[in-house]
């Protein structure tokens, strides 16, 4: 669509065309007239030369009206010959005259030259030769007043037609209220003369022709000097007028340096042609042109940059002097500056006016024209004036502007905080403010940056822009001192580039930045973050623009501080409230299983996980088992051995084990998860790695995993997924426990019982035989042990009222032992039940436990038949410690010792068999090896010698005191140490003949 200046344009253009149209018309029909009134004429004498002698002084002396038309007295001339001689002659005279005639000061080409003279050449020649063909028969006076009429009407007419057309801003009531007076007081009034004019012409007589035309001069010559000096009366008096007028509509114009400018120019060209006309301000490096005239055509401002060397601009800013250029092909060489003006007509003349308050010089005008010497010193003057007067209302104005803008700004800097700092949501609070200060302030790119508090970078958090490949390929991030903005960060100081192209900290991160301006976002000495703003325009910012954007930034980080601080107690309320719901659904279970289910699937609903795997380190197995997961149901638990190092998630699981720290699980080391046999084949996201520790163990590793592409773990989500992740490894400690536990109290419990089936298995009640005294102690080092002593009376078969005993030691201790002891005491009682020889009836003993047990253990005995009338002992000894025999006549201990080895080693062994009597007072002590094994703090052993020491000691005593005695001194020396092995002690003694 055509642009406004572009149609001005184009309507001037076709305005003129049609004015040298109308003039090429008006020649065409006064030459025309001459062909058919008879060419070529006849010259009566000197006539012709004369005349146009005469006619051309005339018009030599013409003034011009204020449509630039030439007035003169040479239509007396013209009519005068018009009325004796053939028209034919008057018509040549009109045209030649009509070519001839002076150009007006002003003219600006030679279109407009060519014009002019075709017009008052036609205009004159058509009006003598549409009038004279028909006066020709009338009397003088009549032929007169025709050509007077005709005259007047076709040469004024052609005149005010061609003023219309030419200047689009006459119209025709303004073409004749300028021309009309003049024209009737030059060259109307006069014509009349030409009637005597005709008569000197038709006598021709020299005196009188010198005479009339010296009168003509001269009265051309009076014209044009009362002309000129009214006119420069009129001029004065106008140029008071118009400057009390400009004062005025200064004084009452607004307070906008707009509206100034265009009044000034408006007031200019009531003075001089303003068809290339420049009025600039300066601000800074800057000149900005408010009014840019060219041609007539009214083009838009334009901002540019002017040093103080460069061009007659610069030049009038240095000196702030004012100049004249007559004609600058003339004066090049002599002008104190180069002209910078380009065009395809340059300028020939032009006026420079500097724009004054105090000493500064704030703009200029300059008006220039294509004609030489358009322009004289008393238009230099007068814009002179106007300049002086405009100059401080532009001052005033663009003070007043600045003052109107500063309360504007900081209208709107209250008005944006307060809106800004009601908002205490973070993500929502930042891009609400780029596009606020965009909104309110008109800046082509806002960006909001703050600091990241663990890496010291930069983060992207919001933009007028927010999309911008540029920063998605950056990761939204910017590293310190990179940039204007990263060295803002740095330094702390805000930054003004108003070229970038100039900066080579500048980073282009959109098409078309020209300027920017960052500053930084600080509470006290805490910083914040940056804000950057950003033109496409050279110059854009200046020290209002840091004064606002400081101020609005200061608001700015007090806002992001409030959000940071409402953010944290909101995280804490939440990760609180998390916490506390985890170990809600937590504590409540004890079941392992059931407890890393609950786990996993509330660390998927509180943190918002694709995908949550538990795995456990198993101790005893030194393997990882994947113990539970969310996300996948496709996937069976098991283990994965430690020692399998071909498994790609070894080395991650171990690291996070023995560091104990949550670890953000690298790049290269997602790729070693989806390769795992232990965990799912699937495209791993942000994967959080965190460990299952309780005071210095490690249980195992939570792995959470983001599938999204560009998902990532917040601080706030670490911290919770921490605290949970302790609480389910309390859990799962407690869980271990509590089922350690159970089993710990099962396990006692059937020890108990086995305790007491063992026991029941021991000989209620010692056997009552006359004259002998028997006693036994059984002691086991844990709740069960491998020792055991048994009785049994033969009523039939060989040994048919003897009594058969046996001690034995197995060579476990427990509940293992335990177990070994009751089928090793029920085999020996099987097997001697029939009164076989001890040494036959313990061989057959190991067949049976041989066959019967797969153990690998093997117990150690002594068993013995008494014959309690005789005191006949037999006895066989398989592996087991002798038993001591105390006979009381000599005061002596014998060690009852027979070939043979413990039973349950060998499939067929051959054990020896002995006999022995014993004699009243003779006592007999069977023990097992916990007796004298028994050790103390310094690992001594209490030995056989302290045993046969106390046998001695304690012989004349029962067998019970005897061995309590033992027991006794078997504490002394032990003291608090727990027992090491088993103790059992079995004492038989003779009192006397049965």
């Amino acid at each position: 669509m055509m642009s406004l200046g572009t149609q001005s344009a184009a309507s001037g253009s076709l305005r003129r065309l049609l004015a040298l149209l109308w003039a090429g018309g008006i020649f065409a029909l006064g030459g025309g007239l001459l062909i058919a009134v008879g060419f070529p004429p006849t010259f009566p004498g000197l006539v012709l030369p004369v005349a146009g002698a005469l006619v051309f002084l005339l018009d030599a002396f013409a003034v011009r009206d204020r449509s630039r038309q030439p007035l003169s007295l040479a239509g007396v001339v013209l009519l005068a010959v018009a009325l004796h001689h053939p028209p034919a002659v008057a018509l040549l005279l009109a045209l030649l005259s009509g070519l001839l005639i002076k150009p007006p000061r002003d003219w600006i080409g030679w279109q407009e030259l060519l014009a002019r003279r075709c017009l008052e050449a036609g205009s004159r020649a058509a009006a003598l030769g549409l009038v004279l063909p028909f006066v020709s028969n009338l009397a003088l006076l009549q032929r007169l007043l025709w050509l007077i009429v005709g005259y007047v009407l076709v040469v004024q007419g052609a005149r005010w037609v061609f003023a219309h057309l030419w200047d689009a801003s006459l119209r025709v009531g303004e073409v004749l209220t300028r021309s009309l007076v003049p024209s009737l007081l030059i060259e109307v009034l006069p014509l009349p003369l030409a009637v005597v004019g005709a008569e000197i012409a038709r006598t021709f007589e020299w005196q009188l022709v010198a005479l009339a035309a010296g009168g003509l001069v001269g009265s051309a010559v009076m014209v044009r000097r009362s002309v000129r000096s009214l006119g420069l009366q009129r001029r004065t008096v106008a140029e008071l007028g118009q400057i009390n007028a400009i004062s005025r509509a200064i004084i009452r114009a607004e307070l906008d340096v707009d509206a100034l400018c265009n009044l000034i120019y408006s007031e200019a060209s009531r003075v001089v042609d303003t068809h290339n006309f420049r009025l600039g301000l300066f601000n800074g490096q800057q000149f900005e042109l408010k009014v840019r005239v060219h041609e007539g055509t009214r083009e838009p401002p334009l901002v540019v940059n002017v040093p103080e060397d460069h061009g007659l601009v610069g030049w009038m800013r240095r000196t702030g002097r004012s100049l004249l250029v007559h004609d600058f092909d003339k004066e090049m060489s002599q002008l104190p500056a180069r002209p910078t003006y380009q065009a395809d007509l340059p300028p020939r003349s032009g006026i420079y006016i500097p724009l004054f308050t105090g000493d500064e010089v704030i703009g200029t005008i300059s008006i220039q024209s294509r004609l030489p010497n358009a322009f004289d010193t008393e238009d230099l003057r007068i814009l002179s004036l106007i300049a002086d007067q405009a100059a401080t209302a532009i001052e005033k104005a663009r003070v007043y502007a600045a003052a109107r803008q500063r309360a504007t700004q900081l209208a709107i800097i209250s008005e944006v905080s307060r809106q800004i700092t009601a908002i205490l949501d973070l993500q929502r609070l930042l891009p609400i403010i780029v596009q606020r200060i965009r909104a309110s302030f008109g800046y082509y790119q806002v960006h909001l940056f703050t600091v990241d508090s663990q890496s010291d970078d930069l983060l992207f958090r919001a933009s007028t822009n927010p999309d911008s490949p540029f920063w998605q390929r950056q990761g939204q991030r910017l590293a310190s001192g990179l940039g204007i903005v990263g060295h803002v960060m740095q330094t702390g100081e805000p930054l003004l580039v108003n070229d970038v192209t100039q900066e080579p900290l500048f980073i282009a991160d959109m098409a078309g930045i020209a300027a920017e301006i960052a500053l930084p976002l600080r509470v006290g000495t805490q910083l914040l973050g940056v804000l950057d703003v950003q033109s496409d325009r050279i110059g854009a910012f200046d020290e209002n623009d840091v004064f606002v954007l400081q101020t609005l930034a200061d608001q700015i980080a007090i806002a992001i501080d409030s959000a940071n601080i409402f953010t944290a107690q909101q995280e804490e309320a939440w990760v609180l409230n998390a916490l506390l719901q985890a170990a809600e659904n937590i504590a409540w279970t004890t079941d392992l299983k059931e407890l890393l289910d609950t786990a996993v699937r509330l660390l998927a609903l509180l943190l918002g996980c694709d995908r949550v795997f538990c795995l456990l380190w198993q101790r005893d197995e030194r393997a990882w088992s994947l113990a539970a997961m969310w996300g996948r149901t496709d996937l069976e638990l098991g283990l994965l051995h430690s020692d399998d190092s071909a498994d790609p998630a070894l080395a991650l699981l171990e690291s996070v084990r023995n560091a104990g720290e949550p670890e953000l699980v690298a790049f290269e080391h997602k790729a070693k998860l989806e390769q795992s046999t232990l965990l799912p084949a699937c495209d791993y996201g942000a994967v959080l790695a965190l460990p299952l520790t309780t005071r210095a163990n490690t249980l195992g590793v939570l792995l959470l995993d983001k599938a999204a592409v560009d998902a990532a773990w917040m601080p706030r989500q670490v911290t919770i997924a921490t605290g949970i992740a302790g609480q389910i490894a309390a859990a799962v400690e407690g869980a271990l426990l509590s089922h350690a536990e159970a089993e710990r109290q099962h396990l006692e419990q059937e020890i108990t019982v086995a305790r007491e089936l063992q026991t029941s298995l021991l000989p209620p009640q010692m056997p009552q035989l006359s004259g002998w005294d028997t006693a036994a102690l059984w002691r086991s080092a844990r709740q069960v042990g491998g020792d055991f002593y048994d009785f049994w009376h033969f009523t039939s078969g060989p040994a048919a009222g003897e009594l058969g005993f046996v001690i034995a030691d197995v060579s476990d201790k427990g509940v293992p032992a335990a177990l070994f002891m009751a089928l090793a005491r029920s085999l020996v009682r099987a097997s001697a039940l029939d009164g076989t020889s001890p040494a036959r009836a313990m061989e057959r003993a190991n067949r049976w436990i041989v066959r019967d047990s797969q153990a690998y253990m093997f117990v150690t005995l002594f068993y013995a038949i008494l014959d309690p009338e005789s005191g006949e002992l037999r006895y066989c000894c398989a592996g087991h410690n002798p038993p001591l025999l105390y006979r009381a006549a000599s005061g002596t201990v014998e060690h009852l010792r027979t070939p043979g080895i413990a039973l349950g080693v060998l499939d067929e062994v051959t054990l020896g068999e002995a006999a022995t009597m014993l004699e009243p007072g003779d006592l007999l002590l069977c023990y097992t090896d916990g007796v004298t094994e028994s050790i103390n703090d310094v690992m001594d052993e209490w030995g056989l010698e302290r045993l046969i020491e106390t046998i001695k000691a304690h012989a004349n005593l029962s067998t019970q005191e005897l061995l309590d005695a033992i027991s006794a001194g078997l504490a002394a020396h032990t003291g608090e140490r727990p027992p090491f092995d088993d103790v059992t002690m079995l004492a038989v003694k003779r009192i006397s003949n049965s």
